[in-house]
């Protein structure tokens, strides 16, 4: 009897203990996975947005913050069981080949915010029958247009609906000077290798980003060929920073970086993105007037779908909410708050209009919702013209598809072609005997290489719709 009264005793005593430790350990309500956290003494506003969720609704939020490998580290998690209720996501592939993500459809469709989101926007969320992911962030990608040294050359900028592509490259042999009396060079482009991949939609509607409608690429498409010619033809006429010599970097432009070599007024048009807007406008405020004019349309278009007005790029980021979570209205909930909701949005305008930063005083996300008053609040703090006008024609913008298309970055970059190529290295040229796409693309507009794409245009379009559907093939009979 006395030693069971010893057991007994050690039991209750460890009984104890267990409570004891459980009731230290900290209890969240859910858990948030992302890379942009910041650190504990410098924050990043998104740390913040999270605080003021917590605060809003009673809840505690683990934070499982990945600077670096983040979807091996996000895989690791789930696998021994501490997955994420709402996680970031690198792109939408990452979550249905993996069968991470739960179907939030059914709290979209009851969201009458969710039925504000942009449709191009709204629609690259699903996987057929299904919604995977929620909005994060939206950003333009196009072209800022240093307007002063246009007029300095006596270059009149157009309106949109007259932006065409026929006007912009007329005016590349035109840029020469910063101005007739410092005899300062300029040139006309940052740098050109962008253009093959959204020439063929500024010439044909039904073409996205590098020809993608939807199913299939057209790279062996008339447009697509001469989005590879357009970009060969500027960069061979030297109209782009990009393609001049060390040399003339350092005699003419004081050996600059593109962004700086644009910030000191030296170039005409930067191909760049919204994101960069505000940083942008901190570093050459009262330089110069920059507007943002999107991307021209091809006047000259014979297509049976051109384009008419001018457009832009729609760059998205998402979250999405891990399938076992187990409160998937609460995760749905932040989701939306980190996101496209428009309490969310206001909370981004509060932070960023008392940042002590300039370059932070822009929240650094376009509004995800066409919500009237929500824009109206955003832009009145945009510091670049010509950002509104573009947000308002967002019917008319093109997806890129990194983030949502299976198989993109091995259909554009990665996918061995089996052609040799020669490329340009720290140690001079060198030969690739396998070269992958992005390398074997390049090499038919840079010059270095003595390669004509047409003759390769069937192999390269096979190519890229054999990344496609092998991605989706991986997915089996997951997704109805």
């Amino acid at each position: 009897m006395k030693r069971l009264a010893i057991v007994l005793a050690l039991v209750l005593v460890l009984t104890a203990t267990v409570v004891l430790f459980t009731a230290c350990k900290d209890k969240y309500d859910l858990t948030y996975a992302c890379w942009n956290l910041g650190t504990e003494t410098e924050p990043t506003v998104e740390e913040y947005m999270l605080q003021a969720f917590e605060e809003a609704h009673d809840v505690k939020i683990k934070r499982m913050n990945y600077p670096v490998g983040y979807d091996d580290a996000i895989k690791a998690a789930i696998a021994r069981g501490d997955a994420p209720d709402v996680f970031m996501i690198s792109n939408l592939n990452y979550v249905l080949v993996n069968e991470y993500g739960l179907d939030i459809k059914e709290f979209a469709e009851a969201d009458s915010d969710w039925k504000k989101i942009p449709a191009s926007l709204e629609e690259s969320a699903h996987y057929k029958s299904g919604i995977y992911a929620i909005p994060f962030a939206m950003h333009m990608n196009g072209f800022f247009v240093n307007v002063d040294l246009l007029k300095k050359n006596n270059i009149t900028l157009p309106s949109s609906d007259k932006f065409t592509y026929e006007w912009l490259i007329s005016t590349f042999p035109q840029i020469k000077l910063v101005d007739s009396e410092s005899k300062t060079r300029a040139v006309a482009l940052n740098k050109e290798d962008s253009f093959l991949e959204w020439y063929p939609s500024a010439y044909n509607s039904d073409y996205g980003m590098f020809t993608w409608d939807g199913s299939q690429y057209h790279l062996d498409s008339e447009e697509f060929k001469a989005g590879i010619a357009q970009t060969k033809e500027i960069r061979h006429g030297h109209y782009s920073y990009d393609s001049l010599t060390a040399d003339e970097r350092t005699a003419d432009f004081s050996g600059a970086e593109i962004a700086d070599a644009f910030n000191q007024g030296q170039i005409a048009f930067r191909y760049g993105s919204t994101y960069e807007a505000p940083d942008m406008y901190n570093k050459v405020h009262n330089g110069f007037e920059i507007r943002f004019i999107g991307l021209p349309y091809v006047a000259g278009s014979t297509s049976e779908h051109k384009r008419t007005d001018s457009f832009s790029i729609l760059i998205p980021d998402y979250t999405s909410i891990y399938k076992g979570t187990k409160d998937p209205e609460l995760a749905f909930e932040l989701a939306k708050w980190m996101g496209y909701g428009p309490e969310g949005i206001a909370k981004r305008i509060e932070l960023a209009k008392s940042s002590t930063k300039d370059a932070e005083k822009v929240p650094n996300t376009l509004p995800m919702i066409t919500d009237e008053a929500t824009v109206e609040k955003f832009f009145a703090i945009f510091p670049i013209d010509g950002v509104e006008q573009m947000y308002d024609k967002l019917d008319k913008a093109v997806m890129e598809p990194t983030k949502i298309v299976p198989g993109y970055q091995g259909a554009r970059w990665n996918a061995t072609t089996g052609l040799s190529v020669t490329v340009m290295t720290d140690g001079g040229e060198q030969t690739v005997p396998n070269a992958n796409m992005g390398q074997f693309l390049d090499a038919c507009w840079n010059g270095i290489s003595d390669v004509e794409y047409t003759q390769h245009a069937t192999k390269c379009n096979e190519l890229a719709n054999k990344q496609y559907s092998n991605a989706v093939a991986k997915y089996g009979d997951t997704y109805k």
